[in-house]
């Protein structure tokens, strides 16, 4: 059988032009997905060791904060540890602390709290002995003092606060006080009938505490303030299991997690109904809310987003090996969660929610979106549009499939409304390319495709 091989030459070039084109856009469809893999998956850093004589090794990672661009991490026998470049190094912090088990960390009117417990005497129901109190820093964690002689020996749980008032849940002393930056402490456990306090939370002006175990095994289940605690309401119709893991607020909702799962309340509070549509497993260690999105930590079974007030949930543990998450933090783009041996995994926020509002720090969320630009495919100019609803520093950036910027299209204060921006793209080859819009802690981004 004769082979047919002598194309004309006409006919050679147009297939060795095909084989490039093809060539080109499986390099492209190469780049791109290892493009986005590298955005969509979660990304481990792991904390140092602390210096000799300055605790163990670091354990679990129990509690994650933020104060401004810092970020602070507390872990089971390592301290408190602080990064300045969004979680890629970090020093450990600890002068003036006599404990190395830190539970809670707050950051609240330019004062850090970081709350301290001590060694397990009970573990059958998580009765601890001696504990070390909460301690304050005045100075980025710089230098660290002992609060409140009250508090010198309770276990911490956890931190909330309202306005000027802090409070701290206590593992078996209930709720304290502190209108004075932590100084002096006072009791605030009117109708508190559980004393072991695992988790605190605020709504508005709203303060809720969510009770474990006491000596007895038993638990009060969720007790409910709208008086800065000076009464407490209990509040537990339709709960199975009154022992509360965390509480997450995302007004007018409120969610609490357990060994059952997720509890939603659409009334403030005072009445529940499980929530677990598409979880794989029920035991639930921590929240955050990123309205109008609700994320969970499990144990055992990694990290979990709802887009529709807890109705139902999706697995979002792409690159997660580690299934056990204790705590979560927001800085700018980037959601942090704090797992064991002192493991700490990343990832942007809106590669784990398909929706995000800058609802990091507010009660109220600013509406900001980002739409597909028009046309696309287009050459060698298209149209991207944005919306404000409120005046902004924006930034709107062109990135290539290897993340270089090849265009900046806005820097700057922007007014509110709707906005257009032509971008040129005469200069730049066939290809697929990224839009990027951001707005304080908002960022969206946009797939566009230049073909020429």
């Amino acid at each position: 059988m004769k082979v047919l091989t002598d194309l004309n030459p006409q006919s050679r070039a147009r297939n060795n032009k095909m084989k490039k084109y093809s060539f080109l856009m499986l390099a492209l469809s190469i780049s791109f997905t290892a493009y986005s893999s590298g955005l969509a998956q979660w990304t481990k850093t792991i904390l140092p060791d602390p210096p000799y004589g300055h605790g163990a090794l670091p354990g679990r990672v129990t509690c994650l904060t933020t104060a401004g661009n810092d970020i602070y991490a507390g872990t089971l026998g390592g301290n408190v540890y602080l990064s300045r470049d969004n979680g890629n190094t970090w020093s450990h912090i600890d002068s003036g602390m006599t404990n190395s088990d830190i539970m809670s960390i707050l950051f609240s009117n330019g004062v850090l709290y970081a709350g301290a417990y001590g060694n397990i005497s009970n573990a059958t129901y998580g009765v601890f002995g001696k504990g070390s109190g909460v301690y304050t820093s005045t100075n980025q964690g710089a230098s660290w003092n002992k609060a409140g002689s009250s508090l010198a020996d309770t276990n911490i749980y956890s931190f909330a606060s309202i306005d000027s008032t802090v409070f701290t849940a206590t593992w078996g002393g209930g709720v304290y006080a502190s209108m004075d930056s932590g100084r002096t402490w006072s009791q605030v456990n009117n109708g508190l009938s559980d004393m072991y306090v695992k988790t605190l939370a605020v709504m508005g002006k709203v303060l809720f505490a969510g009770t474990g175990p006491d000596e007895y095994g038993q638990s009060g289940g969720v007790f409910i303030s709208n008086d800065l605690g000076q009464i407490w309401t209990q509040s537990n119709t339709g709960l199975n299991n009154l022992f509360v893991n965390a509480i997450a607020t995302d007004s007018p909702n409120v969610f609490i997690g357990n060994t059952e799962g997720v509890y939603k309340s659409a009334d403030g509070g005072f009445s529940w109904a499980l929530s677990n549509s598409g979880l794989t497993t029920t035991y639930i260690n921590t929240f955050i809310a990123i309205h109008p999105n609700l994320i969970v930590g499990t144990s055992g079974e990694g990290v979990f987003v709802s887009e529709n007030d807890g109705s139902t949930w999706m697995a979002a543990d792409t690159g997660l090996t580690d299934g056990y998450i204790y705590c979560f933090a927001v800085n700018g783009s980037r959601i942090f969660a704090g797992a064991a041996g002192g493991e700490i995994w990343s990832r942007p926020v809106n590669e784990i929610v398909t929706s995000v509002k800058e609802h990091w720090q507010s009660s109220v969320a600013n509406s900001f979106r980002l739409y597909q630009n028009y046309p696309n495919p287009f050459n060698p100019t298209t149209n991207i549009t944005y919306n404000l609803s409120s005046s902004n520093d924006v930034t709107l950036r062109v990135f290539d499939v290897l993340g270089k910027n090849v265009a900046t299209l806005v820097d700057g204060v922007q007014p509110v409304g709707s906005h257009t921006v032509t971008f040129d793209a005469s200069r730049l080859s066939s290809g697929t390319y990224f839009c990027q819009l951001k707005i304080g802690a908002y960022v969206s981004t946009k797939k566009m495709v230049l073909m020429k």
